[in-house]
């Protein structure tokens, strides 16, 4: 990805856009690839390892335990050039026979990779190169721009990572956790950074979002209980702050932090409002 483009614009320019965010979903010129059906599965399960690998070497052996595990061997074998051959025509429909596919190529006599090029956009890949730019940016200093790009990946549902798969397949579990963790990273900063900037209902509006994936987060806690205060709303602030000491004592029993004490001095020491 050309660096300066906006990220809306390389999605747009790609031949081909896939989706692993909520249903999985891939189309080439504005065109679906069409609807999951029991002939195309291994084919689906054979691009989605692929569209998260780009480039990355797997043995024969390697993507046919993936697709087809505890079949038979000469089956599995059957199943996984069929499939292999679905996934090409799939792509290319125009392929002629025996002519070799742009994008799945075999190397040796035993191995497949994924060259995606600049004609493939996938939002996993886009979360990827959001998170190095805004750390780039970050660690030169450019705190509008790290927040830019921390807020573009935070506004993508990566907790929604191939919620259409029910196959329950191992190999797909470090990937949703990676990217939950990039999520989970990025609204952190940008809670830090705001906060930094004396932007406290911008931090707020991280820090909810935060607890809503992790309601014991004592940082996001803090900052909403910070951003009450700031705004007079000391009764909420006080009411939060101690909702949130109860639970975690009763629900992890781990007693308030130093830092959790500190605002409870200082919530405690802001009047508050007469009447209403």
């Amino acid at each position: 990805m050309r660096d300066g483009v906006h990220p809306r614009e390389r999605e747009q320019e790609a031949t081909f856009q896939a989706y692993l965010f909520g249903p999985f979903r891939v189309f080439r010129e504005a065109e679906s690839l069409g609807q999951r059906s029991h002939r195309r599965e291994k084919a689906l399960m054979l691009l989605k390892w692929f569209l998260l690998n780009p480039g990355r070497l797997r043995s024969i052996d390697e993507l046919i335990e993936m697709i087809c595990p505890d079949t038979a061997p000469e089956k599995a074998t059957a199943s996984f050039h069929v499939a292999m051959h679905c996934l090409r025509r799939m792509l290319e429909p125009d392929l002629r026979r025996g002519e070799e596919s742009s994008y799945i190529l075999r190397s040796g006599t035993n191995f497949y990779r994924f060259e995606a090029g600049n004609r493939w956009w996938t939002d996993t890949g886009e979360v990827d190169w959001l998170f190095e730019q805004g750390r780039t940016s970050d660690d030169h200093g450019d705190a509008r721009r790290a927040c830019f790009y921390y807020g573009q990946l935070v506004a993508h549902p990566v907790r929604r990572f191939l919620e259409d798969d029910d196959s329950q397949t191992p190999w797909l579990v470090p990937y949703r956790r990676r990217y939950e963790g990039l999520h989970v990273q990025a609204l952190l900063r940008l809670m830090q950074i705001h906060g930094e900037r004396g932007e406290t209902e911008e931090a707020a509006e991280y820090a909810y979002q935060m607890l809503m994936l992790d309601p014991y987060n004592e940082r996001a806690a803090i900052t909403v209980v910070e951003s009450d205060l700031e705004h007079g709303r000391a009764r909420h602030a006080r009411r939060k702050l101690w909702r949130f000491v109860e639970s975690c004592t009763r629900d992890l029993g781990i007693s308030p932090s130093r830092d959790v004490l500190t605002l409870q001095d200082r919530v405690l020491r802001c009047p508050l409002p007469t009447g209403r």
